[in-house]
């Protein structure tokens, strides 16, 4: 069968002269597959570099052109009529002429990585018609890169694309291919599929079926042997390691994926003093630290089921709570609960249960939430500082009241008594709105108050004037908690008191919050008039149930009742705000009774996030509630020791003190690095592919920092066809077989047998403590197995961790 020549020019030297290829003298295979491979960079460089060298003639050019066009419309200001077309259709070809010097061949081509994959294809055009005549089949050379570029004969495709990338994902060399490409059917064969590493114009490594070839740092050319690499759950490891199959977090003894999570198995390790804080039953805050892994949310879960067991009176189901920060979370924890015998708790997000709250309580607020919100303006209004700001106000208010009470009683016949009840009333920490409540009822006769003599004493014009005085004053405090909210965000006098001396919080941060708030509350207000809908911000939704509880007392539901838990489990605690945590305490009534999970180590920080480490005597001292520690959980049921240890590494001086032991051993924890995203995505989906056919039932995650990398991957996956790819962007996991792409932010609390880091780069994970943390949630997301994936120089918190540079791509 005759075939067309390559696209590619001097592209595929023969006979290739191996004496070129130092180092592989007598390896014939090898000198020829790296000498092709050599060569056709230099085609491709050559191209650039005319290419280049056009791009500058056409700048010199267009500057010349420019001063042309000035000159003409010089022209044509002071040119007679008669000569106006023609300097206009100068005018006309000249700009024409500029703008096709303007179109640079070579765009953002990178030469230093020009491309990362090469292809030689024969292939076949089937005929738009049915009596067209059939192409003949023809041979051209394709190379897939981060950007497209095609002149000169170089073909270099975009990976994530050019729909003839899908080739190089899709099809290994031998394989023949049949696909839709634009609007014609192709088909043909993969004559050669290799990943090239090119590492400033020069290319440093060849992988192919043929073998692996890498250059020394002498120039010198070796053949490495073939580093097969896999991914594999822990049941297939420990079968071919011979491991015994200890039980652990989410696989029973027998190796199978269970239901419960290990949540038996934790509970029967406890220790005596951990079980004895768990079965504690009188009131009080017990708090429970521990690494990632330990079973912290597993001690929580158990400490609810065993109250409801004990006194079921008092716990009842429909009388508890369990926060948690996610949706994959609440669905995870609904189905443990039944597990332990408990059912009917209810198991919500901060958000979700704040929102119906405030929606309640305020139903002519909105209900959007902006993900808008200026970085300073959230950590303004989640700051433990607001809880000082709100005091502040409220304490302004409860005076307001206080003077008003006393002015008016200077007018009424022993109004002295009006006052003297109105102190009364300042038992415990009772709400403005509450003691007027207390005022009213002591005016009715309805109650007594400790040390005041009772309300008959009351002449009749006191008693007459006493009573609308304390309606009014309820009405305008029932309606308080949204002007106090606003006050407390509006005015930047108030904000500079609250948040004077804390650091991160200068005068010019203050003006933007100010700002901020401002303009939200122009917009509330005012109305759509400008076309800008009236939203909230996520925190204020803590910020107005504080001022609620404040100003008018325990926040009321939909039965118009007071929302009040018998017990309540806040699980990760170190990412709650201390609002939100003073909030749901006061949920918990004056006898709570309340479990706080968490891990320091786990705070999800922004870069600019200027919270700094979390201190739990800090916290809880900033609540002002007494508290009882538990001894922190030490044995880490989730990861392996190699995964523990990395990350532990990755911490580095935030680590925990107490060095979290473990239950079995794993496969270690490895980075691979590559040139780009794309040559990645490539390596990965051979390895997906691979896990897919020999473990049909594995669930792996492939997890970024950032939601943008995740999109990446997850479109590079299905370009090349991996099985049961899924994007989670909402935790909406099935945990059904298959690969998880998704980011760290949903998989807080959650774990997998496999994970797969992306992008765990200088640029992405910093040797800053919210990288640190970052990084460590990632990695003991990870029970089994964990790699590393880095598109550009990785980062020194995994190398260090790893105590070695980086591997380079492998063949699987």
């Amino acid at each position: 069968m005759s075939s067309a020549p390559s696209d590619m020019p001097s592209a595929n030297p023969s006979p290739a002269d191996p004496s070129i290829v130092l180092g592989l003298e007598d390896d014939s295979e090898g000198a020829r597959i790296v000498s092709e491979e050599r060569h056709l960079l230099d085609v491709v460089l050559d191209a650039l570099d005319a290419a280049a060298q056009s791009d500058r003639t056409a700048v010199r050019e267009r500057a010349r052109d420019d001063g042309r066009l000035l000159q003409l419309r010089d022209d044509v200001s002071s040119a007679k009529p008669e000569d106006l077309p023609s300097l206009f259709e100068q005018m006309h070809h000249l700009g024409a002429l500029r703008a096709q010097r303007g179109r640079s061949v070579v765009g953002s081509v990178d030469r230093a990585t020009p491309y990362f994959g090469h292809m030689r294809l024969e292939e076949t055009r089937r005929p738009a018609t049915r009596h067209a005549d059939v192409e003949p089949r023809r041979r051209r050379d394709v190379l897939v890169g981060s950007r497209s570029y095609v002149d000169g004969g170089v073909r270099i495709v975009d990976w994530r694309h050019a729909p003839v990338s899908q080739l190089y994902y899709r099809y290994a060399e031998g394989e023949c291919y049949e696909e839709m490409l634009g609007d014609r059917i192709v088909e043909g064969c993969v004559l050669a599929r290799r990943g090239v590493s090119i590492v400033g114009g020069e290319l440093v490594r060849v992988s192919s079926p043929q073998g692996t070839f890498v250059r020394n740092r002498d120039g010198a050319w070796r053949r490495v042997a073939d580093r097969r690499v896999k991914l594999e759950t822990g049941k297939a490891w420990a079968a071919r390691v011979g491991t015994a199959k200890d039980a652990r977090l989410g696989i029973g003894a027998d190796g199978q994926m269970r239901e419960d999570k290990h949540l038996p198995a934790i509970a029967a390790m406890l220790d005596e003093r951990q079980f004895a804080m768990i079965s504690r039953e009188e009131t009080g805050l017990v708090v429970v630290q521990g690494s990632a892994g330990s079973g912290k949310t597993t001690v929580g879960l158990h400490r609810v089921a065993y109250l409801a067991f004990r006194n079921p009176q008092r716990f009842r189901p429909d009388r508890m709570l369990v926060v948690v920060p996610n949706e994959a979370l609440v669905h995870y924890v609904a189905h443990v609960l039944p597990s332990l015998g408990v059912e009917g708790v209810r198991i919500t997000t901060f958000a979700d249960f704040a929102a119906r709250l405030v929606g309640h309580a305020f139903p002519r607020l909105p209900t959007k939430i902006t993900d808008e919100t200026p970085p300073v303006v959230s950590r303004a209004k989640s700051h433990g500082a607001m809880l000082r700001g709100i005091d502040r106000l409220v304490c302004q208010a409860t005076d307001a009241i206080t003077d008003r009470i006393r002015e008016a009683a200077e007018r009424w016949p022993s109004g002295e008594q009006a006052v003297t009840a109105w102190n009364g009333t300042n038992v415990g920490s009772q709400a403005p709105d509450q003691r007027l409540v207390a005022l009213g009822q002591w005016v009715a006769e309805k109650r007594s108050l400790p040390g005041v003599p009772s309300a008959t004493t009351l002449p009749s014009v006191t008693r007459a004037a006493l009573e609308p005085l304390v309606a009014q004053l309820r009405q305008r405090w029932t309606r308080f908690p949204v002007a106090l909210w606003d006050e407390l965000l509006t005015s930047r006098q108030l904000l500079d008191q609250v948040f004077g001396g804390e650091a991160g919080f200068g005068p010019g941060q203050l003006d933007q919050v100010h700002a901020w708030c401002v303009r939200q509350t122009r917009i509330r207000s005012e109305g759509d008039r400008d076309g800008e809908e009236p939203t909230l911000d996520s925190e204020d939704l803590a910020l107005l149930l504080r001022c609620t509880q404040t100003l008018r007392g325990p926040v009321l539901g939909d039965d118009e009742r007071p929302v009040r838990f018998a017990h309540m489990l806040v699980d990760e605690v170190q990412d709650a705000t201390p609002i939100e945590l003073r909030v749901l305490l006061d949920l918990a009534g004056p006898e709570r009774c309340v479990t706080f999970a968490g891990d320091p180590a786990q705070r999800m920080l922004d870069d600019d996030d200027g919270r700094g480490e979390l201190d739990w005597h800090e916290l809880m001292d900033a609540l002002g509630e007494p508290h009882t520690n538990l001894e922190p959980l030490k044995v880490s049921y989730r990861s392996t020791a190699e995964i523990t240890e990395f990350a532990r590494s990755v911490l580095g001086p935030l680590a925990h003190d107490d060095i979290p032991e473990t239950t079995r051993r794993g496969p270690p924890v490895e980075l691979f690095g590559f040139a780009a995203a794309g040559e990645a995505v490539a390596w990965l989906a051979d390895v997906l592919k691979q896990l897919a056919r020999e473990e049909p039932s594995a669930n792996v995650a492939l997890v970024a920092r950032f939601p943008q990398q995740a999109e990446i991957y997850f479109d590079g996956l299905v370009r090349a066809d991996v099985p049961n790819v899924r994007s989670i962007a909402e935790q909406n996991f099935s945990w059904e077989p298959g690969v998880d792409v998704t980011h760290l932010r949903q998989t807080k609390g959650l774990e997998f047998d496999e994970v797969v880091l992306l992008e765990t780069t200088a640029a992405s994970f910093p040797a800053t403590p919210a990288a640190r943390h970052a990084l460590y949630v990632g990695a003991t997301r990870a029970a089994h197995q964990l790699w590393c994936v880095a598109s550009d120089v990785p980062s020194t918190l995994v190398t260090s961790a790893l105590g070695g540079p980086t591997l380079g791509p492998v063949v699987t």
